[in-house]
């Protein structure tokens, strides 16, 4: 009887005990449903990425970035998984390895010198550059016209022509068939020509020399003179103006703000070519002049003038573009002073001595470029190997003709 009572009791000792490991157990395999995560084996890893770095920063603050830029499907499904087992299951499946630091885990490859080089982030030691530099310049058609100038036809006559004949409205003519009135729209043209010098007389001189003149005299202005550097069959932008935004709204029905880019703006891709021992460039060009007078909450009118061409170019040879025309309109109140400014419920007098005048100032802006290509890696580092060696040189002859000199001097004076 003893033992049934010793074995009994033993027996319901045991039973708290392998209850409360049951419950750590239970515990110990508690997940919050929060930190669960579902993912298609179709996701792309650098969406995966984003989803997981999301969950990691709300709960512990660590963000996930990757700077393998891989982003192929993770091609394995994560079905109610912790995020932090998925991140290192998706990153070892393919192929990848991270590193954990405070605040991140960092993706990469296993050996970052075997990424794939693209055209976009490779450039050979061979690679060829060029060199554009632009002048943009304004001229005010309407006050040339006022003073009497025909800059276009005396310039033409100099021998200076800066293809300035693109039409950026449609011109109407308009001929007699049989009493009828027949209107003929020609379509735009233009011109593009590499002729930058003139001579006039005894005079020679270059555009630049006639663009200054012509803002001496408040006839135009030259309103930017940038300069940049383009990587063969490499896209090159340059834009004078300013980014307008307009209001649109996205898939949810958010509204966002979009820009665009207006001013004069050029794209310019260079194509560098060696053929019979003469280098030369293809310029592809695309010339746009565009802005924004109407901008309204219902609706938002860009006035465009573009175009795009191709022109070849020597070594260090100029061209100019011409023709991008743009209108711009101002109101100004003109009538007797005083009374032309007063308030429109005063007897109406504001429009018997005073009147709205709408001028309509005509501009043209002219583009004129200089492509010059660049020596490569490793003809600067000739040159600059030879240009030690040649101050190297001139250091001695300087230190040389020194020293004979001063012996010159020390001859004369024991002479004397």
């Amino acid at each position: 009887m003893k033992k049934v009572l010793l074995l009994f009791f033993l027996i319901s000792c045991a039973v708290p005990i392998f209850g409360q490991r049951d419950l750590e157990k239970m515990l110990s395999d508690y997940k919050n449903p929060a930190e669960l995560v579902t993912l298609s084996p179709e996701i792309p890893f650098e969406q995966a990425l984003e989803v997981l770095s999301k969950l990691s920063e709300k709960f512990t603050g660590q963000r996930m970035v990757s700077t393998a830029g891989y982003d192929q499907p993770i091609g394995i499904k994560i079905e109610n998984m912790h995020y932090l087992q998925a991140f290192k299951i998706i990153v070892q499946y393919n192929n990848l390895i991270y590193e954990e630091k405070p605040e991140v885990y960092i993706v990469k490859r296993k050996d970052d010198s075997k990424v794939e080089r693209s055209a976009q982030t490779y450039a050979a030691v061979d690679s060829r550059e060029v060199q554009i530099s632009a002048i943009f310049f304004e001229a005010n058609i309407s006050e040339m016209r006022s003073r009497g100038i025909n800059w276009q036809f005396l310039l033409s006559r100099s021998g200076l022509n800066i293809g300035s004949e693109f039409k950026s409205f449609l011109e109407s003519e308009t001929e007699s068939t049989g009493g009828g009135t027949a209107a003929q729209q020609s379509p735009p043209d233009f011109n593009i020509s590499a002729s930058s010098e003139y001579t006039m007389g005894e005079f020679e001189g270059t555009a630049e020399g006639i663009f200054k003149f012509f803002e001496e005299e408040n006839l135009g202005e030259i309103i930017a003179r940038p300069s940049i550097t383009v990587r063969d069959a490499n896209v090159g932008k340059i834009q004078i103006g300013q980014d307008i935004s307009i209001k649109q709204r996205d898939f949810a029905g958010n509204v966002i703000d979009v820009f665009v880019p207006t001013g004069t703006i050029l794209q310019i891709t260079p194509y560098i070519y060696s053929e019979d021992g003469l280098n030369y460039i293809l310029l592809k060009i695309i010339a746009e002049r565009s802005t924004a007078p109407t901008i309204t909450e219902l609706s938002t009118i860009i006035n465009k003038t573009n175009a795009a061409t191709e022109v070849l170019m020597l070594d260090g040879e100029k061209t100019a573009i011409g023709g991008l025309f743009v209108n711009s309109e101002t109101s100004v109140r003109r009538g007797i002073p005083l009374l032309k400014d007063l308030p429109w419920w005063f007897f109406g007098l504001r429009y018997i001595f005073g009147y709205d005048e709408v001028t309509i100032t005509k501009n043209e802006t002219i583009i004129m470029l200089e492509a010059k290509i660049l020596p490569t890696l490793k003809e600067r580092m000739t040159e600059k190997k030879e240009g030690k060696d040649v101050m190297k040189d001139y250091r001695e002859e300087a230190t040389k003709s020194l020293q004979q000199y001063k012996t010159k001097k020390d001859d004369n004076e024991d002479e004397d």
